[in-house]
């Protein structure tokens, strides 16, 4: 029997909806590039950086002076992990890692950027490459995130002469709203906005107000879009990078310690007093159940102003711009409400900065292209309370002079339990077995020469694929 049109539109509009009923999680494309799913279940995610926040500048990483209950309760609601690495002992190539998925010497990010006459000398471009095939935010629009970035940003711009007026803003790598400092764009002049870019470091009410002000953006923002499509957001903070100038109120808590505690640790209590606002503000808004909250920090604490003295390692050896663990190894608490175990140590995942963006892409259910060759690994086992076993190598680099690195080493490898330190011409190395030996005190490469002949080889065959 041939059905006439009217009769099989009919029953075609009738499938269409049973099918739409039965499938909570169909995905429907807005366009060519972008999806989001009704009934979605994918998590917001927010990705807190502090900026210089050494491993034990936190209660809950054994400090005993400094006042962080905020983000030790963050800790006693989800897991802390001990062996989470940054890529650079310096901001800008640690943050590279973060929106590429890649080592910063595969796009010539060997330091800060700074100004465009230090950056040539350098050997580095003036911004982060605007040309790549994939970037973590641009990469979260295109599965149906909102997206936004307030806070620092150093990845190129921020006015002279620290920065290249010409290059690009934040939402060129895939933001729908950004406000930034150490960039291009909209940023702030005091605790108000400012909608130009500018050098901001003699601004005190600024310098004061840094986490305040990024914090109320992010939670404006969170409030604005907590009904529509999922968030990821990166709120990256300035603290507590000097300038240090924190007002008398903030200094308040730490009267009677030294000038240098005093300043550092009013600095660490007003970030995290701010940090706890907003994990207040999403658990007030109903989103604790499907918010991924995240707290690290760019690179170990500096090794000069009040810093120096306040700052804490616990105990791993070097601080800022070093390689060895004091540098590189940073603070990690992850908190997912009913996922993320609660209390939880892990001290056995190897886990990296160049894991976030394959990790990301993953709970946002989106493929990254089979040619985009990611330099981390899908890390998101760890967010189902089981230890991640690394099977890709880790690698830094640092091509300077000393620059107040306390240390000669100019490159390393991290594979499994090894850790192999390498002088510029490779003829002098370190080696260490960082899960017995994290506060890297015995270089035991004398008895160990095959593990480091095998180090050095992956050491040599990356640095054939990095660009002049």
């Amino acid at each position: 029997m041939i059905m006439s049109p009217l009769k099989y539109i009919t029953l075609l509009c009738i499938a269409i909806v049973m099918y739409s009923c039965n499938d909570t999680k169909k995905t429907t494309v807005i366009d060519k590039e972008t999806v989001v799913k009704s009934g979605d279940s994918r998590p917001n995610i927010i990705f807190i950086f502090a900026d210089d926040w050494g491993y034990g500048d936190l209660g809950v990483y054994g400090n005993t002076e400094v006042v962080t209950p905020n983000l030790d309760k963050m800790a006693s609601e989800g897991t802390r992990f001990t062996q989470f690495h940054v890529t650079s002992g310096v901001c800008s190539p640690s943050r590279s890692s973060v929106i590429t998925g890649h080592f910063p010497a595969r796009h010539r990010v060997h330091g800060h950027f700074a100004g465009n006459e230090v950056n040539e000398r350098r050997n580095m471009p003036n911004y982060l490459n605007d040309s790549l095939p994939v970037y973590l935010p641009q990469t979260m629009q295109q599965a149906g995130y909102k997206t936004a970035h307030f806070g620092k940003w150093h990845l190129g711009g921020g006015g002279k002469p620290h920065g290249d007026p010409s290059a690009p803003e934040p939402k060129v790598y895939g933001y729908d709203e950004a406000r930034v400092w150490n960039g291009n764009g909209p940023t702030w002049k005091g605790d108000q906005k400012w909608e130009t870019t500018r050098f901001m470091d003699t601004d005190t009410l600024w310098v004061q107000s840094s986490s305040r002000i990024a914090v109320d953006e992010t939670i404006d923002f969170i409030k604005e879009n907590k009904d529509k499509q999922p968030m990821f957001v990166n709120l990256w903070l300035k603290d507590p990078h000097t300038p240090l100038w924190p007002s008398e109120a903030q200094r308040e808590s730490f009267k009677g310690l030294s000038p240098s505690k005093e300043t550092y640790y009013a600095v660490l209590k007003d970030a995290d007093f701010h940090v706890g606002r907003l994990l207040d503000s999403i658990s007030e808004m109903g989103l604790d159940d499907n918010t991924l909250i995240i707290f690290s920090s760019d690179n170990g604490p500096a090794a000069y102003g009040p810093s120096l003295e306040a700052a804490s390692t616990a105990g791993l050896k070097g601080r800022k711009v070093d390689i060895y663990e004091g540098g590189v190894v940073v603070p990690l608490i992850v908190k997912w409400k009913n996922h993320v175990e609660k209390n939880k140590v892990d001290s056995t995942s190897v886990l990296s900065t160049v894991d976030l963006l394959p990790t990301f892409a993953s709970l946002a259910e989106i493929e990254l292209p089979n040619d985009y060759a990611i330099d981390g690994e899908n890390i998101s086992s760890i967010l189902e309370n089981n230890s991640f076993k690394r099977t890709k190598p880790l690698f830094w680099e640092w091509r300077f002079p000393k620059e107040n690195s306390n240390h000669w080493a100019k490159g390393a490898v991290r594979h499994g339990d090894w850790k192999l330190l390498l002088n510029e011409d490779i003829s002098k190395e370190e080696l260490y077995n960082i899960s017995k030996d994290p506060f890297e005190k015995n270089n035991v490469a004398e008895n160990n020469k095959q593990v480091v002949s095998e180090l050095k080889s992956l050491w040599k065959d990356w640095k054939k694929d990095l660009p002049k």
